[in-house]
């Protein structure tokens, strides 16, 4: 859990200094990534600024992680580890937040990776896209995922699976 920390720490001292530019305000987002079942420890997960990597960490024995992220930016946060196929989500920190808003509610997360063999003989090119995305809502005065795009999403992966399932020799 220190290692965790250390890391949550350098990346919030990394997206604060980037974030001197223009807001000096934080998007915490803090998860726990499972197989479905059990959490799933040593995970690694990637941000994104653009095309650069702007941190990276590995989740503890509990599969957690914490981010912090800073505004006017859009990111991309990758989840992957060996043997389960990746997962993708964007945040996207731009938006006319309003400067009275002292502190951002954090966005606290579960993500569930299943192995790849599970997607065996199926086309998994359409889970390249973000399995989510999260945006700001002025009339909710918050980050908030799109629940719309995660419904389609999650169909699209439904649909891979059941794809994979049909694959399979009898």
């Amino acid at each position: 859990m220190k290692r965790n920390a250390l890391t949550f720490l350098t990346t919030l001292l990394s997206t604060w200094a980037m974030a001197q530019q223009s807001d000096t305000r934080i998007l915490e987002v803090t998860g726990r990534i499972s197989d479905g079942d059990k959490k799933l420890p040593g995970c690694e997960v990637v941000v994104y600024d653009g095309n650069d990597i702007v941190g990276t960490q590995v989740t503890d024995k509990s599969g957690r992680f914490a981010l912090g992220l800073g505004l006017q930016k859009e990111f991309a946060i990758v989840f992957q580890k060996e043997g389960f196929l990746p997962k993708r989500m964007l945040v996207d920190t731009r938006g006319k937040v309003p400067a009275e808003l002292e502190h951002l509610v954090p966005i606290e997360m579960e993500m569930s990776m299943l192995p790849a063999g599970k997607y065996e003989g199926a086309d998994t090119d359409v889970l390249d896209f973000p399995f989510a995305m999260v945006k700001w809502n002025r009339q909710l005065l918050a980050f908030v995922q799109d629940q719309q795009y995660t419904v389609d999403m999650m169909r699209a992966n439904g649909a891979a699976l059941l794809q994979a399932g049909r694959s399979v020799k009898h």
